[in-house]
């Protein structure tokens, strides 16, 4: 047996994946158990769930891979030192910094102590963005592609161009810190008054909102040309990274000063997220294109923080030139634990071939016996309804709230129909009754379709398999009355494609809802509230449910249900 344990964790969103025999037996991220957002730091909780899930003993782990390479890390942050030590908190940083690669390097010791000592696998460093591009084609399952990575950084690296396979990869071009797309954007985040490394998503969403009227001078700010990403210091100070990033005063003389969170947001601040937004797609286009040429393949992946940008996704898979393009679902640090334990695997067991998994539904699942427990300690009633997957159509179709608990939690940011919120798509006003009575977020944030695979083409324009929620689609003319409440101020949607084979039951839920209104499609947002990760067992189900007003909690075989949805609706 060949058993792997992928580890990341220190800088932000801390995972565990656990690999045995070429097969992802388990993988989740630590902040689903501990309930605290872009946990960072070593992932305890994660990796006890998925030696659990695998049945495996620590002792039976043959190898840890962890998704950086520390030394790296220190050295970097020592050649950039001057550029902290003679400014406000830059010693601290640089402390903080070291802080972290000396705890990435004691990695095999700490998951020792934790598993009392029967954790003694040796330890192997992936190289960060090595272990974005081996995810990323990993979870494609294509056999070869062009790979394009982008994230805030690495070790050192911000960006890579890339084509191969797995096991034979070459590296086109790199981009180095500080030319970093993903440093900008979150200093464009944190500008708007929003939190960076966390908020970027809410950036893509206001942009839809604004005009484009700052393009001149965030395209001198970052740029692509021949494969390599460029960044004006002179106008963003980016050397003390993601929380400290800041642009120079030249700058705000143009845009204004920066919004405080929770101030009103105004017209300017749509057009500075407008802006940025256009600058990243050029940015990221560019460097498609220019892959494109270089690599001569035909399919890409893409990876690292920024292609968590559906957006940006979009149009490379519309105007780059490949056939296919693929963003991987966790292209954040996620997913590194997946392609670390992947290069290891390919470096010490290359006669051992890999099983790509159907899907991304890799994290814990709850029996009916576990589900039921809860429900009696609780002291709560349910039902039992003949044929549940109709019945949870039929109350969408009512106008009720309809939070969906089943099978395997998802890995990666997306709820994927097993930790999700259901609503009526046709319904224009179940967007803000979302937002007011269970979401409490942004009103400019759009909700996402799920489709049934077969009828995705028939609603959303140049839409095939898109299974992931990663890549905007424009909502067809005369479909856009069918759908309001999914369909973006911008007439594009964040679709995500249902495969009866994947996910059966959330399939039959589409269909069924489809039976009775004639429409394939469903609202879909995560079974979770602003400022909490997405819900991981039945007691976070029970908890968000009773908390918000959510009508109904679907829990295969179990359907709790409140009073009062028709009447909200």
């Amino acid at each position: 047996m060949a058993a792997i344990l992928g580890i990341n964790c220190y800088k932000h969103d801390s995972t565990a994946t656990l690999l045995v025999d070429g097969e992802v037996v388990a993988a989740a991220e630590e902040e689903r158990f501990r309930r605290i957002k872009h946990y960072s730091g070593y992932p305890a909780l994660a990796v006890e769930y998925v030696l659990r899930e695998a049945s495996l003993d620590p002792g039976d782990v043959d190898h840890i891979a962890f998704y950086m390479l520390p030394g790296l890390v220190m050295r970097e942050n020592l050649a950039h030192s001057r550029y902290y030590l003679f400014r406000k908190g830059g010693f601290a940083f640089l402390l903080s910094q070291l802080n972290a690669s000396r705890k990435m390097r004691n990695i095999g010791v700490t998951a020792g102590d934790h598993l009392r000592g029967r954790l003694t696998a040796p330890v192997t460093f992936v190289e960060h963005h090595r272990a974005h591009a081996d995810a990323a084609l990993f979870c494609s399952g294509f056999e070869r592609a062009a790979v394009l990575t982008m994230d805030g950084v690495g070790e050192r690296d911000t960006s890579i161009l890339a084509s191969g396979s797995g096991s034979d990869l070459r590296i086109h071009s790199r981009s180095r810190f500080p030319n970093s797309p993903g440093i900008f954007y979150s200093a464009v985040t944190g500008y708007l008054g929003f939190k960076p490394d966390n908020d970027e998503y809410k950036v893509m969403g206001l942009s839809s909102y604004g005009r484009p009227l700052f393009l001149d001078l965030f395209r001198r700010m970052i740029s692509a040309d021949r494969g390599r990403i460029n960044v004006d210091t002179g106008l963003l100070d980016i050397h003390m990274g993601v929380h400290h990033a800041s642009f120079r005063p030249e700058v705000s003389r143009v845009i204004g000063p920066p919004r405080m969170p929770g101030a009103p947001i105004t017209g300017i601040h749509e057009d500075i997220a407008c802006s940025a937004q256009k600058v990243l797609e050029e940015v990221g286009l560019s460097l498609a294109r220019h892959l494109r040429m270089v690599s001569g393949e035909d399919r890409l992946v893409i990876s690292g923080g920024v292609g968590l940008n559906c957006v940006m996704n979009g149009l490379i898979e519309r105007e780059s030139g490949f056939a296919q393009v693929y963003p991987m679902p966790a292209s954040h640090d996620a997913g590194t634990s997946l392609g670390a334990a992947l290069q290891v695997h390919r470096r010490f067991y290359p006669d051992v071939p890999l099983q790509v998994p159907a899907g991304m539904y890799l994290g814990p699942s709850y029996s009916e016996e576990e589900i039921l427990s809860e429900l009696k300690m609780a002291k709560l009633s349910w039902q039992r309804p003949e044929n549940l997957a109709v019945k949870t159509a039929e109350l969408v179709a009512e106008g009720r709230i309809v939070a969906l608990f089943n099978g395997r939690m998802e890995f990666g940011p997306r709820a994927l129909g097993n930790r999700s919120i259901l609503a009526d798509p046709r319904r224009e006003e179940m967007k803000d009754i979302l937002n007011r009575v269970v979401k409490h977020r942004e009103p400019f944030r759009p909700f996402c379709p799920s489709c049934l695979l077969e009828s995705s083409g028939d609603y959303f324009q140049g839409c095939g398999e898109a299974p992931y929620m990663i890549k905007t689609y424009p909502v067809l003319e005369e479909k856009k009355g069918d759908i309001p409440s999914v369909t973006h101020v911008d007439g594009t949607a964040r679709v995500q494609t249902v495969d009866r084979n994947v996910n059966p039951f959330y399939y039959q839920v589409i269909e069924s809802f489809q039976r009775i209104t004639g429409v394939p499609v469903v609202l879909n947002t995560s079974f979770n509230i602003r400022g909490e990760p997405i819900v991981a067992s039945p007691l976070d189900a029970i908890r968000c449910f009773y908390g918000t007003g959510i009508d109904d909690l679907v829990m295969p075989p179990f359907l709790l249900s409140k009073e009062g949805g028709k009447e909200r609706s």
